[in-house]
């Protein structure tokens, strides 16, 4: 189980340890006609590769780099060390032994996104000791991956074709069909336009701000469908997701209420 996932990394995490770049995300940017960086660690996942709830983004925000190879320390230095990092990462940056300097209102979010699905033990924040266990919890109790493995500032559907697109979808795919999933949703309204083909249904629907009130523009979830090795996945894809402001909470649980399961 996830052998052909754990090979396709190695191919980039050995090369990169080697020779401080990846041919592939070099290729990429070649093909596509945007910058990805080859000269950066990849980030194919974080998290428990059984969640029963999986999130996937378009690609790791970083700063372009366009230096010729990797100039800085190696923090991984083998396979191995790489996917214990990755599935451990909430421990690392939110667990007792951590500083827990680091700062991410992005976790924060993916909480309030999380917790209407019910799928991941959250506790009750009464001290603040509950705030670093629920940040913990939702990065390594869910999995989370990306369609694009290497870095970039900004990320457009531009130059993506099919043919390039499919490989990196069935990866995923791969993946997810490897282990019982409740959830899978995609994040973020560039999906629709890369995977206009598998969607199903979309839903525009208006929010509950905590006053009560309703928001004033509307958000949207479209359902997804893919055959993958004769099985049918199905999947969300939660444009609204990126927005900022939104009521996360309610978005959460429109979004459950919305996905079709197997």
């Amino acid at each position: 189980m996830f052998e052909k996932f754990k090979e396709i990394i190695q191919q980039d995490i050995e090369e990169f340890i080697a020779t401080g770049k990846m041919t592939k995300a070099i290729e990429l940017s070649a093909k596509t006609g945007q910058h990805f960086n080859h000269n950066e660690y990849p980030l194919y996942f974080t998290g428990n590769l059984d969640a029963k709830i999986v999130l996937i983004h378009l690609n790791p925000k970083q700063k372009n780099n366009y230096a010729n190879v990797h100039v800085n320390p190696l923090i991984f230095k083998s396979l191995e060390d790489y996917f214990a990092y990755n599935m451990n990462f909430g421990l690392y940056k939110y667990g007792k032994s951590s500083a827990r300097t680091h700062k991410s209102p992005f976790d924060h979010k993916q909480i309030r996104f999380l917790k209407p699905f019910g799928v991941i033990d959250f506790v009750e924040v009464k001290a603040k000791e509950d705030i670093y266990i629920n940040l913990e919890r939702v990065v390594d109790s869910k999995l989370q991956m990306e369609l694009i493995p290497y870095g970039s500032e900004k990320f457009s559907s531009r130059g993506f074709t099919s043919e390039i697109l499919q490989p990196h979808i069935e990866r995923l795919l791969d993946v997810i069909a490897a282990s019982p999933r409740d959830y899978v949703i995609f994040c973020g309204s560039i999906f629709e336009e890369l995977f206009n083909q598998y969607v199903t249904d979309i839903h525009e629907f208006k929010l509950i701000k905590n006053d009560g009130q309703p928001s004033k523009n509307k958000a949207r979830f479209a359902n997804l469908r893919f055959v993958y090795n004769g099985r049918t996945i199905l999947a969300g894809l939660a444009h609204t997701f990126a927005q900022q402001g939104i009521p996360m909470t309610d978005y959460g649980r429109k979004c459950k209420e919305l996905f079709k399961r197997n």
